[in-house]
């Protein structure tokens, strides 16, 4: 009786690990930084063209933001979508 006692708890301890592992994984993988890059310098543009980019990106549902100082800033994973319909 005592045998099947620790063999209950080894399971309980095997799915509670599995469960730890599993809820680790996800909570790593949602919490990373999005990264983005430059694609319109408000330094070197006119706000007409920093209008046209954003109404563009925006249509195109590309992931950006536009920073402090009006420059248009686009997610790194949506650079080859933003490219596609911008250049």
């Amino acid at each position: 009786m005592q045998l099947l006692t620790i063999n209950k708890r080894g399971g309980m301890i095997k799915k509670l690990f599995i469960l730890f592992t599993i809820i680790s994984v996800l909570l790593v993988g949602c919490a990373q930084e999005k990264s983005y890059n430059v694609w319109v310098d408000s330094s070197t543009q006119t706000q007409e063209s920093i209008d046209s980019a954003i109404k563009r990106l925006t249509d195109a549902e590309v992931d950006f933001i536009v920073d402090d100082n009006g420059s248009v800033l686009v997610n790194e994973k949506d650079m080859d979508k933003a490219v596609m319909c911008c250049s």
